[in-house]
């Protein structure tokens, strides 16, 4: 928007924004008394705006709807900030605010809310917390959230669950169709491009369309900034890692009109697992460019490349028991070999309209391509008294390229309906994901002894009888969803999708699956209590399309997942501290079943077995959760999560559902700036009840059962200031080295949890 507002003293300026924007900006007479302020003129947002009048006045500001609250630092935080801290930025950004408390977010609506303002669970890891305690990838802002569980392969890949089932991802809030590491097909994303990872629990379909109902996990990259800022790191960790990251960013034009930011990564790491590595190159650059003073054009290109081994995991006995075995062994083929690149371009487009209108569409097109060699993996059922009984499968080649585009188009904004403001958004998405893939080389399983097994041991494989496989889905949909001010206290959000969905294979041309017309609701009522707490209710629900036939060939209805939610959130600390607290439940309808009515028969419609949709799965439990600034400089992130989840009708009525899932998960991290010293201390616990998989054996068809009992990891962190600009932070997870295994995949391979590790980080700030 066109602001001019001249160079004045700080508190007439601030009184003349408040008058050309939106914002309500409350502050105390002296914060201001003997400051100037510059000029301020142009094509430019309420925030940009801000930041200008306040640069150099170390003044920081919280935000809460429009209303804005100045505030002096703490005393003895001045060796800790740049010369520029922002408490809370308009549009959500926490990169430089030094907070963990996030302020705005649109994930679960695409209206631009505060975490109170949202009738879910929503959970923020931001850009100091992830600094604070070096997490390179998602999955270790991930393992931060209570509600998350990160069900770690390993270096190759992972999958991500909340309340009991799977999560979607997006960038930037638009749906990212191929996935963040996409069992073995994506590389895991990296973290240095990231202003924060927001977590979205319970259904999602107004935004997301068609997928499984544990939620939403949406990252949001770092944006080019409106002045310059550079920073570099170098970072050495256990296992000879080894990290340089440069950041840089601010206007390329001397007007400001065009912005831009690069980042750029080289990280190589091997592992506690013996002939596992990962090499790590990574670029991100992104431009915008003010066409117009209410027009602005984005764009930008991720690149990331990983060369690494991948290690699957150790296996169990064939009673299923743990054998004992060394954590630091590679169950594989050493000449294996994994190369990923991964490609994201991205185009958007805003437009600001009068009325505090927005108009926004974006477009991406990502491409993967993954190429695996002399790939191997463990099957058997292991003798421990002989260590006989095992066998290694092992393939010549497997190359995957996956290619995706996605669109989101839409509006968002204010309007007066019977004397009171209310809020809108409407718009269209959807997406499409082609997985082109061809392996080629098994050879017969070679039997090992796991008392003399050596991964060098083994041949090169012959090229052997091709496969192939082609499958593509596509989805899209509209939307749109209003906030209305029923009174001052009471708000009530509804909305709804209309969504089509198709999955074909494109080497047969036949369609496995497709949806038209489906819709799905969204409700939530908000009571505010007073100004600082409120309670809340809420339902939402998503679907996912199945491949299974009933009678007849027809196939059987989506899957419906359904979360019904209530709970009570709070905003403490003249907003600097965020409380929560919820209770949900999680219904999976329309489950595939066997019609035992209907007699196996190839030769029937249903190609042999037909199916009904008759299954039903109910996951209920508690959130709690708190994050923010309990003290001047005393960061913390606290969360609770509660997950019993079982199967409510069919042969395992009663029984519980992925019993491979915690249903009790505690996350607390803390930092302390020590007063008067350079120093920040802090330390991180992660709980976990016990956790076990039931399933059948490959090779003898017998059940079997595998266990890992409760977890309490500990992690610490210190930061020494040299200089308002330089830093070092140091590390250890897992202090006390705790055996374990980060995931239940099967007996044959099931990967180790990382061991204790130390980590060091330097970094300055231009």
């Amino acid at each position: 928007m066109q602001i001019s507002i001249p160079a004045q003293p700080l508190g007439q300026a601030l009184l003349q924004l408040g008058k050309q924007t939106s914002l309500q900006i409350f502050y105390a007479q002296e914060l201001v008394n003997g400051l100037s302020a510059p000029a301020v003129s142009g094509n430019v947002t309420p925030e940009q705006a801000l930041r200008q009048l306040l640069r150099g006045t170390r003044i920081e500001y919280s935000r809460h709807g429009n209303s804005v609250t100045l505030s002096r630092p703490a005393s003895g935080d001045t060796a800790q900030l740049a010369p520029i801290r922002v408490q809370g930025r308009l549009d959500g950004t926490t990169e430089g605010t030094g907070s963990w408390r996030p302020t705005v977010t649109n994930t679960a609506t695409r209206l631009s809310l505060s975490p109170r303002e949202t009738p879910q669970t929503i959970s923020v890891v931001t850009n100091q917390q992830m600094q604070d305690f070096g997490m390179t990838s998602v999955d270790d802002a991930l393992r931060s959230v209570s509600g998350a569980v990160v069900s770690d392969r390993g270096n190759n890949g992972s999958f991500y669950y909340s309340r009991g089932f799977e999560m979607q991802s997006q960038y930037d809030g638009v749906p990212n169709p191929i996935g963040i590491s996409n069992n073995n097909q994506n590389p895991q994303i990296e973290n240095a491009f990231l202003d924060r990872v927001e977590v979205l629990q319970g259904a999602a379909g107004l935004l997301t369309g068609a997928g499984q109902p544990g939620g939403t996990i949406n990252l949001v990259r770092k944006r080019p900034t409106d002045f310059f800022l550079a920073s570099a790191e170098v970072l050495v960790a256990s296992w000879d890692g080894r990290r340089v990251v440069g950041d840089i960013s601010g206007p390329l034009l001397e007007s400001g009109r065009i912005r831009g930011r690069l980042v750029a990564v080289a990280d190589n790491t091997d592992s506690s697992v013996d002939y596992a590595y990962r090499h790590r190159r990574a670029a991100y650059g992104v431009v915008e460019a003010d066409l117009t003073d209410t027009t602005t054009l984005e764009a930008s290109v991720q690149y990331q490349k990983d060369t690494g081994r991948n290690d699957y995991g150790a296996p169990f006995a064939a009673d299923g028991s743990d054998p004992g075995l060394s954590r630091s062994i590679f169950w594989g083929d050493a000449g294996q070999r994994t190369v990923k690149d991964y490609t994201l371009a991205t185009l958007g487009l805003t437009q600001r309209l009068p009325g505090d209108w927005h108009v926004k569409g974006t477009f991406t097109h990502g491409k993967t391509n993954s190429n695996t060699f002399r790939d191997s993996y463990i099957s058997g059922e292991l003798d421990m008294t002989t260590g006989d009984g095992l066998r290694l499968n092992r393939l010549r080649s497997l190359a995957q390229d996956l290619s995706s585009n996605a669109v989101d188009v839409h509006a968002t904004g204010p309007f007066q309906l019977f004397g009171r403001k209310h809020e809108a958004a409407f718009g269209l998405n959807g997406s499409s994901v082609r997985r082109e893939y061809t392996g080629s080389g098994y050879v017969a399983p070679v039997p090992i002894n796991v008392f003399t097994f050596n991964p060098r041991g083994f041949d090169d494989i012959p090229d052997g009888t091709p496969y192939f496989g082609d499958p593509k889905t596509t989805q899209y949909g509209a939307y749109g969803v209003g906030r209305f001010s029923l009174t001052d206290s009471l708000k009530f959000i509804a909305g709804m999708r209309v969504s089509n969905y198709k999955s074909e294979n494109l080497l047969t041309g036949r369609t496995t699956s497709k949806e038209n017309g489906v819709i799905s609701p969204y409700a939530g009522l908000i009571y505010d209590l007073n100004s600082q707490y409120s309670v809340y209710v809420s339902y939402s629900d998503i679907f996912n399309p199945q491949t299974q036939q009933a009678v007849g060939g027809d196939t059987i209805k989506p899957v419906v997942g359904a979360n019904y939610e209530a709970g009570i959130k709070g905003e403490l600390l003249d907003r600097r501290l965020n409380v929560a607290a919820a209770v949900f439940r999680l219904e999976q309808t329309n489950l595939a079943r066997r019609d035992e009515s209907v007699p196996y028969d190839p030769s029937n419609a249903c190609g042999g077995t037909c199916y009904i949709a008759a299954d039903k799965v109910v996951s209920q439990g508690l959130d709690l959760s708190i994050s923010g600034e309990i003290a001047p400089g005393w960061n913390v992130a606290v969360g609770y999560t509660l997950v019993d989840s079982k199967y409510a009708s069919g042969a395992d009525d009663g029984e519980r559902y992925a019993p491979y899932l915690p249903r009790h998960n505690l996350r607390l991290s803390t930092t302390y700036k020590v007063p008067n010293t350079n120093w920040t201390l802090g330390g991180s616990l992660s709980v976990r009840s016990k956790i076990y998989r039931t399933d059948t054996s490959w090779t003898t068809g017998e059940p079997y059962t595998i266990r890992d009992g409760g977890l309490a990891l500990v992690g610490l962190m210190a930061r020494y200031q040299f200089t308002p600009k330089a830093e070092l932070t140091m590390t250890v997870s897992n202090l006390f080295d705790r055996t374990y295994r980060a995931n239940l995949e099967n007996k044959y391979y099931s990967p180790w949890g990382e061991p204790r590790r130390f980590m060091a980080n330097l970094r300055y700030q231009f």
